[in-house]
């Protein structure tokens, strides 16, 4: 018998039992039978009635143009692919995946033809070929052209030559060629190299989503090359799962020019690395990047950036990006970034911003910025943005910012869109608020000017005060409080307030505090002014001498006070009476 016979004989033995396990396993979804009517009836809505009885999904690769069309279809036990093909027409192909129809949009058809396969002394084998246009017979430049079975792929040249080198080949080698708007093609041949025992098919599956975000991206476009971004958009959604890897950069990798539709256990890169996605531990000198979902410890001394989402731990020199959800932990020198929802603790230098709801807590020492609700706690040392709704806590050095307040605010300036939730700090400012300035005299003080913020449950004090005993002796004052704004009709209200206030009394180098509460009552003289008086409790404490042993001789408040004093207490210099204020309030 001849090579060229046996070579035939082979072949026919080979495509016989291809038939065989193609007929046992033919019951696939596209093959089941299905009845669909409908009549003038949005595409996407018979989509989601075929879904519903075939048990399945569909997938999307690229956009489905006619999606929300008008369509009519009166189908009776035909296939899902028959039925699909009356819907869609010939310019879409379909695929498998489990629990998953993808339908690709693909008009044009394109051809492989194969030119050489040699075996090499070193067992290596070499594969050699070219894509056309099935049509035009014109040659392809980057048509994806890959092996999956080991694991290599490539792109076509300007004159829509490939080459793979294959080592350790399968005995049946299987090329697929996929290129945008093509459809998907695929040549199965016999190696003429004895291969090693065992089962050599990797796993693969399709993820549904769009993770072209990634190649778009500034940091995707200065650090993937063009020949990769092209590779990710051919072969879109399809996945393979191997244990490890390893880039130099991006380009340099034991998975060459697949390494974008890998999913590994373990992935070092030793300056940068560009993958699928992760599930494990990824770790890196400079960069990690990742066009699909992470579940692992990822570290990079610069920065990670993941396409999809995070299920794990993200720590960086620099920066941390994801652009799904993150679920965990992210930990970085300057900034981090979610653009989906967050759950879990973000810790920064400067910035963490999450796009949509963050349950969680957010520390850093400039600002953060969750612009879904934030469910947790903000921690900064200038500020805190909550762009929606807020129901747990803001405290920063400076200012805080919620849409809406459903929780709490701590920080020197307090802004809500809402008359809700609680806010200390010296102004806060709520829609519907209370917004005050009152202009008072008391006892000890002339004249005394006082900002009140904050709502009516609880408000904000800031005051200050002034009054002259004669040319030699003043009295300064200022100090914050709190208060509350109890109505008792229509033009009455009451006033409790608690404040504490430093007292200058000509020497700084003395300390002298006074803690006063008022109970004053108002009325509503017009609109914008209220006369309000009532009494106050006051206790004054004073030291008797500065640091440099130099006596108190101040007895300013002492002779104000005499005739309210209740509580004299010389032996801890604390002195209480009973006062009064009086005054306008504005606004």
């Amino acid at each position: 018998m001849s090579n060229n016979t046996k070579f035939i004989f082979v072949l026919f033995i080979v495509m016989l039992i291809s038939s065989v396990s193609f007929k046992v396993n033919a019951q696939s979804v596209l093959e089941n039978e299905i009845s669909v009517t409908a009549d003038k009836k949005p595409l996407s809505n018979v989509l989601s009635l075929m879904e519903e009885k075939g048990n399945f999904r569909f997938a999307y690769y690229g956009k489905l143009a006619v999606k929300d069309s008008i369509v009519s279809i009166h189908a009776d036990n035909v296939t899902i692919k028959g039925a699909l093909d009356q819907l869609l027409g010939s310019k879409y192909e379909y695929k498998e995946s489990p629990g998953y129809v993808i339908v690709r949009y693909a008009p044009l058809e394109l051809a492989l033809v194969l030119e050489k396969n040699t075996v090499m002394s070193d067992g290596q084998q070499i594969v050699v070929g070219y894509i056309v246009d099935a049509k035009t017979n014109n040659r392809l430049e980057n048509v994806s052209v890959l092996e999956k079975n080991a694991l290599l792929s490539t792109l076509t040249n300007k004159d829509g030559y490939f080459e793979l080198r294959l080592k350790n080949a399968p005995q049946a080698i299987e090329l697929t060629a996929v290129k945008e708007n093509y459809k998907t093609v695929t040549m199965v041949f016999l190696s003429e190299i004895k291969i090693q025992m065992g089962d050599k098919k990797n796993k693969t599956d399709y993820i549904e989503g769009d993770f072209t975000e990634i190649e778009r991206s500034g940091i995707g476009r200065f650090f993937i090359s063009s020949k990769q971004r092209i590779q990710a958009l051919n072969l879109g959604g399809f996945i393979s799962k191997v244990p490890v890897q390893a880039s130099l950069i991006p380009s340099i990798s034991t998975r060459g020019m697949l390494n974008t539709q890998i999913v590994n256990n373990f992935s070092l890169n030793i300056l940068g690395g560009y993958n699928a996605g992760v599930r494990g531990l990824e770790m890196a000198g400079l960069y990690n990047i990742n066009r699909m979902n992470v579940d692992a410890l990822q570290m990079a001394g610069i920065f990670n950036t993941v396409g999809g989402s995070v299920n794990g731990i993200q720590l960086a020199g620099i920066y941390n990006n994801v652009f799904g959800n993150l679920r965990g932990l992210q930990i970085s020198g300057i900034h981090n970034s979610v653009k989906g929802a967050q759950i879990g603790l973000q810790m920064s230098g400067i910035y963490n911003n999450v796009y949509k709801d963050s349950k969680g807590v957010q520390i850093t020492g400039i600002s953060n910025t969750a612009k879904g609700s934030q469910n947790g706690l903000q921690f900064s040392g200038i500020c805190n943005i909550g762009k929606d709704t807020v129901r747990g806590a803001q405290i920063t050095g400076l200012f805080n910012y919620a849409k809406e307040l459903n929780g709490v605010q701590f920080g020197l300036v307090n802004v809500t869109g809402s008359p809700s939730g609680y806010s200390f700090g010296l102004l806060n400012f709520k829609k519907g608020g209370y917004k005050k300035i009152s202009i008072t005299s008391n006892e000890i003080s002339d004249i005394n000017v006082a900002v009140k913020t904050g709502d009516h449950k609880m408000y904000t004090i800031l005051m200050a005060g002034r009054s002259d005993r004669n040319d030699e002796e003043k009295l300064f004052s200022f100090g914050i409080g709190l208060g509350k704004n109890i109505p008792l009709g229509k033009r009455f209200a009451f006033n409790p307030e608690f404040s504490t206030q430093y007292l200058y009394l000509g020497n700084w180098d003395i300390f002298n505090s006074l803690t006063k509460f008022d109970s004053s009552f108002s009325f509503q003289l017009c609109k914008g002014v209220a006369l309000s008086a009532g009494p106050s409790f006051n206790l004054y404490w004073s030291e008797k001498q500065d640091k440099y042993g130099n006596p108190n001789t101040s007895t300013f408040v002492q002779d104000r006070t005499k005739n309210y004093t209740v509580i004299k207490n010389n032996s801890r210099d604390i002195l209480g009476w009973i006062g009064w204020s009086f005054g306008l309030t504005f606004f």
